[in-house]
């Protein structure tokens, strides 16, 4: 495992690191919608347990969490291994700006404070390494952003978090927060062989701000919440579509770490012999996948996946087609 050093947060983090959402596809095939169930919920935390613990064996240092059961599965995780001193964790606050639009100004202060100490106690720890403003496109006024970077800023004082950071799905608006206030030490955003505008928008900012990049959604393109993967069916003798993309990503030095989502001990295995070999991705590669998903065998695949019950992603599959056609 490699490493490199997360801007001006001066953490050093591992190439690859290990992002949140698939943790709950352990626990609820839809993703997002329906109860979690308990009981479902500590009975499988023994194999994210198991995954969790090869990823930091081989050198993994860098976890993102963005739901709640994300982080409290990562502290359960951690506590269990005894491995919270040998990693960096991030975490943040689901549509933090929505929730402050609907409350009164006065609880504001309160609401990102409390929810920050809700996180970390989920984690089990004492301190958070980076804590992202999550999506601050949405729902964004001048007020939320400043007092959210009060609080925070009053957090990282009482080294309850290390470095402030934000999670986006839109760089440009991003960039546009960064010049007028400075006041991201890292950002999160998406990056991957379809998705390349954060590359101009806001990487070279980035580097003249010595702002960290971590980058998100390495898989989950041209449809969000599909992996390109199911596009490209592995060639004998060649790279794997995974970690072509892992290491067209990993090219451009302005990228410190790629959080992957990760289901399987299999998965992990085959992301982290992605580094293997230094060198950019596969481009020829990445471009038949590209290629064969906005074609019409890619519109049949999706109807595979809506149909298949196996599949943990039919509803995004499904989304994916209603979006096609309305295009």
């Amino acid at each position: 495992m490699r490493h490199r050093v997360l801007g001006r947060t001066g953490l050093r983090v591992s190439e690859l690191g290990i992002g949140g959402h698939e943790y709950r596809r352990w626990l609820n095939p839809q993703h997002f919608p329906g109860k979690r169930d308990m009981d479902e919920f500590l009975r499988t935390q023994p194999q994210r347990n198991s995954l969790i613990g090869r990823a930091v064996d081989a050198g993994v240092n860098f976890f993102d969490t963005t739901l709640s059961e994300e982080a409290e599965s990562l502290g359960l995780a951690l506590k269990a291994l005894g491995r919270r001193g040998d990693v960096h964790v991030a975490a943040m606050l689901v549509s933090l700006f929505r929730q402050l639009e609907t409350s009164p100004r006065t609880r504001w202060r309160q609401i990102v404070s409390e929810g920050v100490e809700g996180r970390l106690r989920l984690l089990q720890t004492d301190h958070i390494d980076v804590f992202n403003i999550h999506m601050p496109e949405n729902n964004y006024s001048r007020d939320r952003l400043r007092i959210t970077l009060e609080v925070l800023g009053e957090m990282k004082k009482q080294d309850k978090i290390g470095a402030i950071g934000a999670s986006s799905h839109d760089p440009r608006f991003l960039a546009e927060i960064i010049r007028k206030y400075d006041c991201f030490d890292s950002v999160m955003v998406r990056y991957n062989y379809h998705l390349q505008e954060a590359r101009d928008a806001i990487f070279p900012l980035c580097k003249a701000l010595d702002i960290g990049v971590v980058v998100m959604k390495p898989f989950s393109w041209p449809y969000y919440g599909v992996s390109f993967t199911h596009f490209c069916p592995h060639e004998k003798g060649s790279v794997k579509p995974a970690q072509a993309s892992l290491r067209w990503i990993l090219g451009s030095p302005e990228v410190s770490t790629v959080v992957m989502g990760v289901n399987t001990l299999s998965e992990l295995e085959e992301d982290l012999a992605a580094l293997d070999e230094e060198g950019r991705g596969d481009e020829k590669l990445l471009r038949r996948c590209l290629n064969t998903a906005q074609s019409s065998r890619g519109k049949e695949k999706l109807e595979e996946l809506v149909r298949d019950p196996a599949i943990d992603i039919r509803s995004y599959a499904k989304r994916a087609i209603e979006s096609e056609s309305k295009a």
